[in-house]
């Protein structure tokens, strides 16, 4: 069993490859949350435990479920919504829900615009997400900043963001803000602070380029993930590690790009934050296995396998802002946990390509299950 037991705070360094691993583990769940942790021996003698359901796992890790910081999603309207394209949207996003669900994924960031900037048709997308309330998985929103010198025929203008920040704030359509340099283009600090709408925490979108300029807007709009991708220069890790952002790679997206480099073994050894995400997007990178994105990271971007481990799980969970209630096993948090049927946490990088889980639990309830086990039986 990896509990991931540690810090509080976000993993770095030597911590990056701690899993505090029990050889024979068992976890006590008790109205969602996990009531005790520990040797299955010591868990059994509990008198809470005698009466509850036993699920026994042999041959087979248990380990905290993998949290994605990185789906992308895009709703493409230009002149107004029609009710065929909302259903359309709700059906395929819950489609691609319950996939991440499948394959371990309990709890996720998904970042949606309009197409070409479209403000209208961003919020509109914002809206259709918190429409899905049966969602198979955890979802925290994030509103994709639009250029301001971007120019669509919403009844919002795209430089309006004062108004597009009220609509936001008001109805609550949002905990995150995804923006890049030129969205950000011609706020300086005050102007900028003025604009970001409070209630919402900022990912910051690095495309690559000048260090200097990478510290300036780390200093201005204080990000608390920065998506980047893996061909940057030592110059800009040594930026990013010296800020308390965490930063998120997507090993699937530099493959199909045919990108790489050393940047995360860099970041790492520099004592940086840093967390896995799928990168998932309909148009230009359709992956949402983290299993995969774990797997790459370790076969491809030199990571060992206890560090991917932790970049996709307890990391990832902090850069969705839910590091304090899931992504470990400990008393208190959430009962969010994967059995996967491989008989030891190395193998999980080398069996590229294949769902291993057979069983997840989600607040403690189970919401998928390859086995023959069932509610009832001891």
């Amino acid at each position: 069993m990896l509990t991931l037991h540690g810090p509080s705070d976000v993993r770095r360094g030597a911590n990056l490859r701690n899993l505090h691993i029990i050889e024979d583990g068992s976890v006590l769940i008790r109205d969602g949350k996990i009531a005790s942790v520990g040797p299955t021996r010591r868990i059994e003698n509990l008198k809470e435990a005698r009466a509850a359901p036993e699920i026994e796992v042999e041959n087979a890790i248990i380990m905290p479920a993998f949290a994605d910081p990185g789906v992308r999603l895009t709703l493409p309207l230009r002149d107004r919504v029609k009710s065929r394209q909302r259903h359309d949207f709700r059906a395929e996003t819950f489609a691609l829900l319950k996939a991440c669900m499948q394959h371990g994924t309990l709890n996720l960031r998904v970042s949606v615009s309009g197409g070409n900037g479209d403000l209208r048709a961003g919020l509109s997308a914002l809206r259709q997400l918190a429409s899905i309330t049966n969602s198979p998985v955890g979802i925290v929103s994030s509103w994709r900043l639009p250029s301001q010198h971007a120019h669509d025929d919403g009844s919002v203008p795209c430089d309006n963001f004062a108004t597009a920040r009220k609509m936001l704030a008001s109805r609550k359509l949002a905990q995150f803000v995804e923006i890049t340099p030129e969205s950000s283009q011609g706020l300086d600090g005050d102007s900028w602070n003025a604009t970001c709408p409070s209630n919402l925490d900022v990912n910051f979108l690095w495309p690559g380029g000048s260090p200097h300029l990478l510290r300036m807007l780390l200093a201005r709009i204080k990000p608390v993930t920065v998506g980047c991708p893996c061909s940057i220069t030592s110059d800009e890790c040594s930026a990013l590690a010296d800020s308390q952002a965490i930063s998120i790679f997507s090993p699937g997206i530099e493959i199909l790009e045919e990108r790489g480099g050393d940047a995360v073994r860099q970041l790492i050894d520099c004592g940086a934050g840093l967390a896995l995400s799928s990168g998932y997007d309909a148009n230009e990178a359709p992956t949402f296995s983290m299993q995969t994105a774990l797997s790459l990271a370790v076969l491809r971007l030199h990571l060992s396998t206890e560090e991917a481990i932790t970049a996709a799980t307890i990391n990832a969970a902090h850069a969705i802002g839910y590091g304090h209630i899931t992504g470990s096993l400990e008393c208190g948090k959430r009962a969010d946990l994967l059995v996967l049927n491989v008989p030891d946490y190395r193998e999980i990088p080398r069996r590229f390509g294949i769902n291993n889980v057979v069983m997840a639990i989600r607040e403690g309830n189970l919401v998928y299950n390859r086995t023959r086990w069932k509610v009832g039986t001891t």
